[in-house]
């Protein structure tokens, strides 16, 4: 996993089957849920990814709606979830979890760029 210190603070939105448009967001309460149910966010993400888990799907849209929407609960979440949807939502929320745990562009410096100022 990234460095914390190489967060980016961006987000996806989503609009589910009732047409509210939410922002997931994988914080650090999104990410302490994943932990707590699959002991690590990558065995979350695999168990999505690998296997075709529905009840990680689940969880995982409902933890990154924590931040916005703390009163929705799982089961919420899966009714809200149309089958037909499911394989845009399962790239909406891989570009989710990339953006917010993506390092930031390389620095000059560190791509090996000199500035010509110097």
């Amino acid at each position: 996993m990234s460095n914390i210190a190489d967060v980016k603070p961006k987000t996806i939105k989503i609009a589910l089957s009732d047409g509210v448009q939410r922002t997931v967001r994988f914080t650090l309460n999104a990410l302490a849920e994943l932990e707590d149910r699959y002991g690590s966010v990558q065995t979350a993400f695999d168990k999505l990814e690998k296997e075709n888990s529905m009840k990680a799907l689940r969880c995982i849209l409902w933890a990154g709606f924590l931040h916005e929407s703390p009163e929705l609960t799982e089961l919420e979440v899966g009714n809200l979830i149309d089958i037909a949807y499911m394989q845009e939502l399962v790239g909406s929320l891989n570009s989710a979890l990339e953006q917010d745990l993506a390092p930031e562009e390389e620095s000059e410096e560190e791509s090996g760029e000199q500035d010509p100022n110097v």
